[in-house]
C-alpha cells in the first residue's frame, strides 16, 4: 500500500517523466514494426493486381532515383574530389599513396556512400510519402479505398516500400560509381597519381564484405524511411496540421533509426569474420574502365 501511494509522486520525478518517454518511443518503435511486418504480408497476399502495383512502383522509383540524381551524382564527384584534397596529398607526401584505395572502400563504399544515399531520399521521398497518404488520410480517401474492398497498405504502401528500397541501391551504385571516378579524374590534377592507379588501389582494397555491407545498409535505410513515412501518412487525422506535423516527426524517427542501424550493421562487420579481397577484379584491363567511363 505504501509503494502504491508512492507511484504518482514517483511519476512526476525526472526519473518518471524519463520512464514515460521510454514508454512512448517503444509504443512507436513497436507500432513501425508493425507496419512493416503488414507491408511484408501485404507484398506476397492479397488479390493479384501486378500491372496497378507495379505501375505505382515505377512512379515511385522515377520519383526517387531519376529525378534529382543529377544532384546526388555532382555530391559524389565533391566527394571524390574532397578525399583526393584533404586525405591523399597528404599521403602522397609520406610514401602512402597505396592507402588511397583503403579510404576510397572505407568512405564510399562502407561508410559514407550508404550514408550520403540514404539521407538523399529521406530528404527527398520521405516527405512526399508522408504528405501524399496524410492528405489522402485526412480527406477520409483511406476510408474510401477500404469501403471499396481494397487494401490500402497494399495499395499505398507496398508498392512506395519496395519502389524506395530498390531506388536507394540504384543510388548508392550510381554513388560509389562517380565519387572513385571523381577521385581517379581529381587525383591527377591536385595528388599527381595517374588515374590508373587510384583504380587499381581501390580494386586491391575492395572486399566482397565491403560490397555486401554496403548494400545492406542502403536497403536497409530504404525500408527504413519507406516504413516511417508509410506509418507517419497513415496516422495522420483530422486537419492538415497533423499530416505537416507527422512529416517532421518522420524525418527526425527515419534519422535516428537509419542511424542505429548503421552502427549495428557497422560493429557487425567488424565484429565476425569476412571473405577475402576481389581479387579478380585487380586483374581488368584499362579497355574495361575506359569503356565504364564512356558508357557513364
Amino acid at each position: 500500500m505504501n509503494h502504491q501511494s508512492r507511484l504518482p509522486e514517483a511519476l512526476g520525478t525526472p526519473i518518471g517523466l524519463l520512464w514515460d518517454k521510454l514508454l512512448v518511443y517503444t509504443e512507436r518503435y513497436l507500432s513501425i514494426s508493425a507496419v512493416f511486418y503488414r507491408l511484408l504480408v501485404a507484398t506476397f497476399t492479397g488479390p493479384l493486381c501486378f500491372r496497378l502495383i507495379l505501375g505505382e512502383m515505377a512512379k515511385q522509383v522515377y520519383f526517387t532515383a531519376i529525378r534529382g540524381v543529377h544532384i546526388l551524382i555532382f555530391a559524389a564527384l565533391m566527394l571524390g574530389l574532397h578525399m583526393i584534397m584533404y586525405a591523399t596529398v597528404q599521403l602522397v607526401k609520406v610514401s602512402y599513396e597505396e592507402f588511397v584505395g583503403w579510404l576510397l572502400v572505407t568512405i564510399v563504399v562502407r561508410e559514407l556512400g550508404p550514408v550520403l544515399a540514404g539521407v538523399f531520399i529521406l530528404v527527398h521521398s520521405g516527405g512526399p510519402i508522408v504528405v501524399e497518404i496524410g492528405t489522402m488520410s485526412v480527406s477520409r480517401e483511406i476510408e474510401a479505398l477500404q469501403v471499396m474492398g481494397i487494401d490500402p497498405y497494399r495499395y499505398l504502401g507496398v508498392p512506395r516500400l519496395w519502389g524506395v528500397t530498390i531506388s536507394v541501391i540504384f543510388l548508392y551504385i550510381l554513388i560509389v560509381i562517380f565519387a572513385v571516378l571523381g577521385g581517379c579524374l581529381f587525383a591527377q590534377f591536385y595528388a599527381d597519381i595517374y588515374w590508373w592507379s587510384i583504380w587499381h588501389f581501390f580494386i586491391d582494397a575492395l572486399q566482397g564484405a565491403d560490397l555486401i555491407t554496403g548494400l545492406i545498409k542502403v536497403a536497409v535505410f530504404g525500408m527504413i524511411v519507406a516504413t516511417v513515412s508509410i506509418y507517419a501518412g497513415f496516422g495522420a487525422h483530422g486537419d492538415m496540421g497533423q499530416v505537416s506535423k507527422n512529416t517532421a516527426q518522420a524525418a527526425l524517427w527515419g534519422l535516428v533509426l537509419c542511424g542505429g542501424m548503421d552502427i549495428l550493421i557497422t560493429n557487425a562487420y567488424y565484429l565476425f569474420p569476412h571473405p577475402g579481397s576481389l581479387l579478380p577484379l585487380s586483374g581488368l584491363p584499362p579497355t574495361f574502365l575506359c569503356s565504364s567511363i564512356a558508357w557513364c
